[in-house]
């Protein structure tokens, strides 16, 4: 299963000669096994005379052989020289691509990790709720908390709360109480879930007015991250509970990744805390300030890095500025920045194409 830990792993990958980094769309809602199959040879053999041929063979012997088919993406990485290899399972659509490059391709999963990354999602009632928590598409862990019985609520009987069908002043004002203890108590069991996982974004659901009640419960931290809320029944499914909350999240996600955008293109401007073009975020990156790096889709541009510390620029420099190490021509130093970024654990949002004008890549600073 992915783990956002994986991002920093494979970034701080070091081999001694090219990886192959393979993304294959293997969604059988949209096409065969075997038609699959003849997507991945095809790339495969566009990368024949650059990849080694132990990885081709290796991440063929994978797919026919060993790949279940039980996801809708798969991911592989591989140096077999170096006993390297990595395999993932997505149980979300990918692009398919190859890539051949010094470091593993990871742009692709940080933009997956930044869409769909560890959420939780609390469908809640005025007796209680259900909490999931929802990694890459897959629920990593559930619970549920069930408070006192709200009698009002029994079928085929109306609500006692004044001014509803049913029910008296003193019945109304008894099943307030319970509804507001059970509120409570249940965004209490919430917080308890959310410490022990760390969600980044909170998902609310239920009928309109519970939640907008239940929210006013929760602690300010979780009130912090709420990122949106839905209807839902309390007998609905998970696959119906993340179809919901993947569409918002990537609904917030395009809005996020355009309002950020704006930000460091009118910071750089100002000459404040954002940079623009390739040369100076790299620099950016060198020194470690880098907190959000925006790169779009397709961006890729040739550039050197160091061999002795890994100083990164589009300069061609007889030697290295900080260490006085030589350099060597890097294929994509756009990407080596995205791998700079995760090593040092900044953020990173892949954007469309014409986001970022064009600059094509930019960052917001730590100072």
């Amino acid at each position: 299963m992915f783990d956002e830990s994986l991002l920093r792993d494979l970034a701080a990958i070091e081999a001694s000669g090219p990886i192959l980094s393979v993304y294959l769309n293997v969604d059988s809602t949209q096409h065969t096994a075997d038609e699959y199959r003849l997507t991945l040879r095809e790339m495969l053999r566009s990368v024949e005379g650059q990849a080694e041929a132990a990885d081709i063979e290796a991440i063929k012997r994978y797919v026919d052989l060993e790949y279940d088919w039980s996801g809708r993406g798969v991911v592989m990485f591989s140096r077999q020289t170096d006993g390297l290899w990595h395999a993932l399972t997505l149980a979300m659509p990918v692009r398919s691509g190859v890539t051949v490059a010094q470091k593993p391709y990871i742009s692709p999963l940080v933009e997956l990790d930044g869409l769909y990354g560890r959420h939780a999602v609390a469908l809640v009632d005025r007796q209680g709720g259900r909490f999931f928590v929802f990694q890459m598409g897959v629920v990593v862990d559930q619970e549920g908390y069930l408070g006192e019985e709200v009698r009002g609520m029994h079928k085929g009987r109306g609500s006692s709360i004044i001014g509803m069908h049913g029910g008296g002043a003193d019945a109304g004002r008894k099943e307030a109480e319970v509804i507001q203890r059970n509120l409570r108590e249940t965004a209490s069991a919430l917080n308890t879930f959310c410490h022990r996982h760390h969600p980044r974004r909170l998902l609310l659901a239920g009928a309109e007015r519970t939640v907008a009640q239940f929210q006013e419960h929760l602690p300010a931290q979780l009130q912090s991250i709420v990122a949106g809320t839905f209807v839902a029944d309390m007998e609905a499914g998970e696959h119906e509970i993340k179809e919901h909350s993947l569409a918002i999240l990537q609904q917030l996600s395009e809005q996020r990744k355009k309002t950020i955008a704006e930000t460091i293109v009118t910071a750089a401007a100002k000459g404040s805390n954002g940079v623009i073009r390739l040369g100076e975020t790299l620099s950016a990156a060198n020194e470690g300030r880098v907190q959000v790096l925006v790169i779009e889709r397709d961006f890729h541009k040739p550039g050197y890095r160091c061999t002795s510390c890994g100083y990164l620029t589009t300069q061609q420099l007889e030697k290295c500025p900080f260490c006085g190490g030589i350099f060597a021509e890097i294929a994509d130093a756009a990407e080596a920045v995205v791998t700079r970024v995760v090593e040092k654990g900044g953020a990173v949002e892949v954007v469309e194409n014409g986001l970022m004008g064009e600059a094509r890549i930019g960052a917001l600073l730590r100072y």
